[in-house]
């Protein structure tokens, strides 16, 4: 199992009230969660960590929050894919007010090319699908506008053009589409009107309406021509859908859309606990079609099940089989490239199955998007691309946005034992690394290498020093403080494969001897300068104060501080007392910090201590807590995090200022507990904030009293511990002798 790098200080868009939801029937848009936002990650940059995403078999290359690429998005939908034909890939990202053009080629190394608009005429929405033909990509929304066209046939020079839309063919508005390329046809679906939509793309430019089948609610389809039996060189389409909506009498429509003006219906098939035929794609020999059910787990209890039905007599489809792969989640879009099914499944990510059994399939490898939980929800991933020639995968999340994969295991896979080096010492700078190699496979001689650059034009190169079996020691070079430093570790195996992380590019550390500290609140002196309330509060109970906290299922028994009594708590329970007698309620409580000065150190961020309940009552999950930054004392504030996990531990976070604004003489943090869900409980909690920062002052082992001098009182305790292995070592050899005294007498002063 590989843990891939989350982006740090990851922060949440909470307005979702400008997006228009039209397709009243699905699920997600019940309690949308909030979206995620961040710095762009790519494999060949490095990243900085603040949590994992774990997989097997899936190698994480880029990631995409879509806020990244457009700020006024509110959440991610589809995803499809496109090839220049210079051969150069592009992933194509639905957002909830636009289509997002990112080139993958280099997958380590995916660039943003384009983001395109909504249509004028339409609105925001969470559904947007996207389809290609030939130069062209075509875009469809839950929020109208018809057909939006795009001309592909500059995207190489960074250039997407905007035709337009097309209106023609009924409702303006679209839940998914489908286009044949073998015959040149695109189909619509859903957006408020039955069944399916005929276009001509004879010219691509401009779909032409030519037809449509009208009998049912037609949600997603998949569309080709025929190859073989009664039907050879029809082309025909399975529609997911039913009546109501798709809800009633839901399940597999098999139709013959060769004479546009007279759609016929050969076969239907349905199965057990349907709820919702939501969407399905056909096995490389036309024998199966694979269907995802959204809602048979929410109405039955039936989890990630995916549905297999017999479609070789297309007059008589019938049930062949069922599989899941255990996880409490729920299924969404699937996709089949040879002998590989590639299912978007919500709240456990990306699920690959080796479908060469066609009715027995088997998990051969998996990407879990939404590193929170594996649980039934309308959150996480929504679709996947398999079709690139490269074999790259893209995804799309609903809060996370694109991510950019590979398949398959790497020969050599690099770690550090230790976490990568946020800081590398000025004097004996190190940081370990560990590998494992792939059967099979053996590092040539002398191809451990550390690449690193202080500025220079060009990057260095040392060897690593192997101290054990797959262990390694990145040693530097005597470096400046305070500075950066760029650094790469590669690995060249037998076979001739080098191996480099990141891939392109360099990490940055600082150089520094640790940390040192401006500002430090334990919340333990009276009277305290933090300040309860602000505008816009409304909160009834669970007003913050300082105190010693009462321990209950929501609240913590103690502070945070070791040597401490108190801590700020939205509301101080009594003994004895239920969850929710002290949380916040009916709105929102705000605690603000005093002014903190951040210009008399180097690099500055916060750190602090928070405690957030919200996983009980009546609807739990459903709350957060933004965490806000000034560096104007407060005329005006920047969101820099979300807390939304309930892990019920006193949880450290770190904030970098200068990630979100300029380091000032006039800080202050604040942080905005509220409860704005029926039944939601909350419980928040704050202690330890400090400002830290980069600390240049030299490690002096011979310093043996920490004074800041070495001196006789030094040479005072060295002597008193002559030929024993105490604090006096300053070697490490397991003895004080005279080596040490010579490392005291070259300090001395």
């Amino acid at each position: 199992m590989k843990l891939f790098p989350v982006i740090g200080s990851l922060c949440v868009v909470c307005s979702l009230t400008a997006m228009v939801i039209a397709h009243e029937d699905d699920p997600k848009e019940q309690n949308q969660e909030p979206a995620f936002f961040g710095p762009i990650w790519r494999a060949s940059e490095g990243g900085v960590a603040g949590g994992t995403f774990q997989s097997s078999g899936v190698n994480l290359q880029a990631w995409f929050p879509f806020t990244a690429i457009s700020a006024a998005a509110t959440s991610a939908s589809d995803a499809w894919g496109y090839v220049s034909p210079s051969g150069r890939e592009y992933a194509i990202l639905g957002m909830s007010n636009g289509t997002a053009f990112v080139e993958v080629t280099t997958p380590s190394a995916s660039q943003l090319v384009k983001f395109m608009p909504r249509p004028a005429s339409a609105s925001d929405s969470l559904w947007r699908n996207m389809k290609t033909y030939q130069n062209y990509c075509y875009s469809v929304s839950e929020g109208g506008g018809g057909i939006q066209i795009f001309n592909l046939a500059q995207i190489d020079a960074g250039i997407v053009t905007d035709l337009g839309t097309v209106t023609t063919g009924g409702v303006a508005s679209s839940h998914t589409m489908i286009i044949n390329e073998a015959t040149g046809f695109l189909y619509r679906m859903g957006g408020g009107s039955s069944g399916v939509r005929a276009y001509s793309l004879a010219n691509p430019a401009l779909p032409a309406y030519v037809g449509a089948w009208s009998a049912k609610y037609t949600h997603d389809g998949a569309v080709f021509n025929w190859p073989t039996g009664p039907y050879a060189g029809r082309e025909i389409f399975l529609a997911c859908g039913g009546l109501s909506g798709g809800q009633t009498d839901t399940g597999l429509d098999i139709l013959d859309v060769t004479d546009k003006a007279n759609i016929v219906v050969i076969g239907r098939a349905t199965y057990p606990n349907a709820a919702y035929c939501h969407q399905g794609w056909i096995s490389p020999d036309y024998k199966y079609f694979y269907i995802n059910d959204e809602i048979d787990e929410a109405n039955f209890g039936v989890y990630c099940q995916t549905k297999i039905i017999d479609i070789q007599n297309l007059a008589a489809p019938f049930l062949a089989g069922t599989y899941s792969n255990g996880q409490v989640s729920v299924d969404h879009n699937l996709y089949i490239k040879g002998n590989d099914l590639y299912a978007s499944n919500y709240k456990s990510g990306l699920r690959i199955y080796d479908i060469t059994n066609r009715t027995a399939p088997s998990e051969r490898a998996w990407f879990d998007t939404y590193p929170a939980e594996n649980a039934t929800g309308y959150a996480g991933l929504w679709s996947n691309y398999p079709y690139f020639p490269s074999g790259t995968v893209i995804g799309s999340d609903i809060q996370r946005g694109l991510f950019v994969w590979t398949i398959g295991e790497a020969p050599l896979t690099i770690a550090y034992p230790q976490g990568v080096p946020a800081n590398i010492a000025p004097t004996g700078g190190t940081f370990n690394v560990t590998t494992t190699l792939a059967a099979g496979q053996s590092i040539a001689t002398g191809g451990a290498q550390l690449i690193f650059n202080t500025g220079g034009a060009t990057n260095n190169t040392v060897p690593l020093a192997a101290t054990g079996a797959g262990q390694w020691k990145a040693i530097f070079p005597t470096l400046t403080c305070p500075s950066t430093v760029g650094f790469a570790v590669q690995f060249t195996l037998a076979s001739g494969t080098i191996v480099r992380d990141p891939a392109a590019g360099l990490r940055t550390a600082n150089v520094s001897n640790g940390e040192s500290t401006s500002y430090s609140d334990s919340m333990e002196v009276t009277p305290s300068l933090w300040t309860v309330g602000a505008t816009g509060d409304n909160a009834t109970l669970g007003i913050w104060e300082r105190g010693d906290p009462v321990g209950t299922t929501a609240q913590p028994e103690n502070d945070n501080t070791v040597a401490g009594v108190s801590a700020w708590i939205t509301g101080l329970g009594v003994v004895g007392g239920a969850a929710g007698a002290a949380d916040v309620d009916n709105g929102t409580t705000t605690l603000t910090s005093p002014t903190i000065n951040a210009t008399t150190i180097a690099d500055p961020l916060f750190s602090f201590y928070v405690w957030y309940s919200n996983n009980l009552g009546g609807a739990p999950g459903l709350d957060s807590m933004p965490i806000l930054m000034s560096n104007n004392n407060g005329t005006t504030w920047t969101q820099v995090d979300l807390v939304t996990a309930s892990p019920a531990v006193w949880t450290e976070k770190r904030i970098r200022i200068a990630d979100f604004l300029t380091p000032s003489a006039t800080m202050r943090l604040r942080f905005q507990a509220r409860d704005l869900d029926t039944g939601s409980l909350v419980e928040a909690g704050v202690d330890d904030v400090r400002l830290i920062g980069i600390d240049c002052t030299p490690n002096r082992p011979a310093d043996l009293n920490g004074d800041g001098i070495v001196n006789g009182s030094d040479l005072a305790v060295m002597l008193s511990q002559w030929g024993t292995s105490g604090s006096a070592d300053i070697t490490g050899d397991g003895t004080v002798g005279g080596a040490d005294l010579a490392a005291l007498l070259s300090d001395w002063g």
